[in-house]
């Protein structure tokens, strides 16, 4: 799983009952993967706004990164 600095190291406390640490954990899981998604997103749209001597210096197309900006953000 990503590791995000808001959730790396924290568990629910142990004296919870554990349906409800499974509920905070399938949630914390799901704004893990949710905030992952935002990120490849702006990384796509940034690396879309590069010109091309910039993609050039990255060893990339135009093609190839229009190829990873059509990308879900699912899709990694």
């Amino acid at each position: 799983m990503f590791n995000h600095p808001l959730t790396e190291g924290r568990r629910p406390p142990s004296s919870l009952p554990t349906h409800v640490r499974h509920i905070i954990n399938n949630a914390t899981g799901a704004i893990v993967t949710v905030s992952r998604w935002i990120q490849l997103y702006c990384q796509r749209e940034q690396l879309a706004e590069l010109e091309d001597h910039q993609l050039a210096d990255l060893g990339l197309s135009r093609t190839q990164v229009r190829n990873e900006c059509a990308k879900w953000p699912w899709q990694a």
